[in-house]
């Protein structure tokens, strides 16, 4: 009977462990999570199959919301209009949805180059929309998505990685290119890079503090994490920066002295600012395309979209849930 026991035991652990779900999640990678402004339970996942919705906090498998084999890689959705998203694709440009995503329609009148990298939403007008491109740069939308104009003048990088918005001041903005951050001051009819203390980098991700918009933080390759104070006028880096490949960047909104950097390595803690890290988990994942904060939450829920599927954690890393998508 003992090794009969063992067997049923040691297959409940592997169904349920994160790393069973991460060599065959059931809808592929995932490159991208948005949360929904007012209701925690509703996640969208972009994956390698579609756009993935959950209405219960993942407990369901994670159906597939259209997009098929698409592999949105960025989703945004209005704050004021929770109905409204915008997804971005690699190849087939940007989608809106306006029905919580049960269908989607291509909105790409004027843009240039459809391998979209990037959306950034203004935080009170969801009309307009700003998308970041893999080779042409920065298009606009203020008509919300039936035409889009490009606006790059100053912007001498076109591949643009990551754009920010100041919820504060939403004409300012922030662009993560190929060789450094360009800021716009305007709304984007103009761009200027200031390249003291960051440039010749490849910026991957930006982020803003939530609780101070001059701090503004850029996981960059293969210089680490760097930190402005002064919104984007200087920049530094972390006394000890990390030597890790960076994908993506997240501030803790009950804590925003606590940086998390999700790497090919696993996601790693700054509990200073980015001047040090420590591990905070997944160091068997070889890529953490996504984090995001559910600042709704108590204490705040950090999200993790990379290979195992969708992950999340409340304790800073000590232990990771496996939320999707299921493997069917």
């Amino acid at each position: 009977m003992k090794p009969y026991f063992l067997t049923i035991f040691a297959t409940f652990l592997i169904s349920y462990s994160p790393w069973a779900q991460m060599a065959s999640p059931g809808h592929g990678e995932t490159q991208s999570i948005a949360l929904h402004p007012t209701n925690p339970q509703i996640i969208y996942a972009g994956c390698a199959k579609g756009l993935c919705k959950t209405k219960n906090g993942g407990l369901d498998n994670w159906p597939v919301y259209g997009l098929d084999t698409h592999s949105p890689r960025t989703i945004i959705i209005s704050s004021t209009n929770p109905d409204l998203l915008y997804t971005g694709t690699y190849e087939m440009g940007v989608y809106r949805s306006d029905n919580a995503a049960s269908s989607w329609k291509p909105v790409n009148r004027g843009i240039s180059d459809l391998r979209i990298r990037t959306l950034v939403i203004h935080p009170h007008n969801d009309q307009i929309v700003y998308a970041g491109t893999e080779g042409t740069g920065i298009f606009k939308t203020i008509d919300g998505g039936q035409s889009w104009k490009e606006m790059n003048v100053g912007l001498l990088d076109k591949v643009v990685r990551s754009l920010v918005i100041n919820p504060q001041d939403p004409n300012i903005l922030y662009a993560g290119t190929w060789h450094g951050v360009y800021i716009s001051r305007d709304g984007a009819q103009n761009w200027s890079a200031d390249p003291e203390g960051i440039y010749d980098v490849d910026v991957r991700a930006l982020a803003i503090d939530p609780t101070n918009p001059k701090i503004i933080y850029a996981c960059t390759q293969p210089r680490g994490v760097f930190r402005s104070m002064d919104g984007g006028i200087t920049w530094d880096a972390g006394v000890e920066p990390l030597t890790e490949k960076l994908e993506s960047i997240a501030i803790d909104p009950s804590n925003p002295g606590h940086v998390y950097v999700g790497t090919r390595a696993g996601v790693f803690l700054s509990p200073d600012q980015g001047d040090h890290f420590r591990s905070a988990g997944l160091r068997w994942s070889n890529h953490v395309w996504c984090l995001v904060f559910d600042p709704k939450t108590s204490p705040p829920t950090l999200y993790y979209g990379g290979v195992g599927g969708v992950l999340k954690t409340t304790n800073k890393g000590y232990w990771w849930e496996v939320t999707g998508p299921k493997r069917q």
